[in-house]
């Protein structure tokens, strides 16, 4: 009786496939992995060899699954995630506890839920209380002890602040809005919004007459004045804010360009919060 030849595959190929996938090039993936480029093409060289076809199709623009690899990128993130979860369950340390994380909304999506997934999943005897607020307050509330790691949005940081990633600040309006226009311009911030001052000083050194027409409380009233066309706002633009509600203002012409704001990640340095200082590594690491 013969028996069929096992077949399997690795798991760190899969890994640099599925890299290579969400980066789209062998550059940017052997960068991620900290693998060399040879490396990383020798693997997915005999991926190819193994399976009989190509998982990839290379361009001028970058490196795409074919129709067979998307198929293969389903199958390689399950793997990968019950790979990942079964190793940090059987070696995560026994930690157990609370950690108090504040973020403001603007840095929620895409990338937060990542994070706290994956902490969750390597320590499941963690609980993660999540505030959402503007960064001043976030900040206050950091100083005051009443939380452990804290992300905010601020021109520079400030004691005991790490900038981990550079960001533009841009104009957002209503799409196909005409607020932009008029003058003085509308413009719509919370009050607490560490955006605010910023665009009031780009528009006072461009001789931009402005009104503040309301003192809104909270993005979410902001987003909505912004998307009725009755003033403009800015922010970062992540991706849940683009679509039908808002859409870049171009700077130039229609309106001066605003400085970048820095993500700046704030962590308690004590013996009593190595929960939070481990999260922090987390966030620091898929942020920047």
């Amino acid at each position: 009786m013969t028996f069929p030849t096992l077949r399997h595959f690795d798991l760190g190929t899969l890994r640099s496939f599925v890299t290579i996938a969400d980066a789209g090039s062998m550059t940017q993936a052997a960068t991620r992995l900290h693998l060399t480029q040879s490396a990383i093409s020798m693997q997915i060289k005999r991926l190819e060899q193994g399976l009989g076809f190509s998982v990839f199709e290379r361009s001028s623009q970058g490196m795409t699954p074919t129709v067979a690899g998307e198929q293969l990128l389903h199958f390689a993130r399950q793997m990968l995630a019950l790979n990942d979860e079964a190793w940090g369950r059987l070696t995560a340390p026994d930690f157990e506890g609370q950690v108090r994380l504040g973020v403001p909304i603007d840095l929620l999506h895409p990338l937060m839920p990542k994070v706290l997934r994956a902490f969750s999943r390597d320590f499941p005897r963690v609980e993660i209380k999540l505030s959402v607020a503007n960064t001043y307050p976030l900040r206050e509330q950091f100083e005051a002890g009443q939380l452990d790691v804290v992300l905010t949005t601020e021109l520079e940081p400030q004691k005991g602040g790490k900038v981990i990633r550079v960001v533009p600040l841009l104009w957002t309006g209503a799409p196909e809005g005409n607020a932009w226009k008029k003058r003085p311009l509308p413009i719509g911030f919370s009050s607490r919004c560490a955006f605010r001052k910023p665009v009031i000083d780009v528009l006072d050194q461009a001789g931009i007459d402005w009104i503040d027409i309301a003192r809104l409380e909270g993005v979410g009233a902001t987003v909505a004045m912004t998307a009725a066309d009755l003033c403009v706002s800015a922010d970062l633009m992540p991706a849940w804010l683009l679509g039908n509600e808002l859409e870049i203002i171009g700077s130039g012409e229609r309106l001066p360009p605003l400085p970048e704001h820095c993500i700046i990640l704030y962590c308690a340095d004590h013996p009593g919060n190595r929960l939070g200082q481990i999260l922090a590594g987390y966030i620091e690491h898929t942020y920047a």
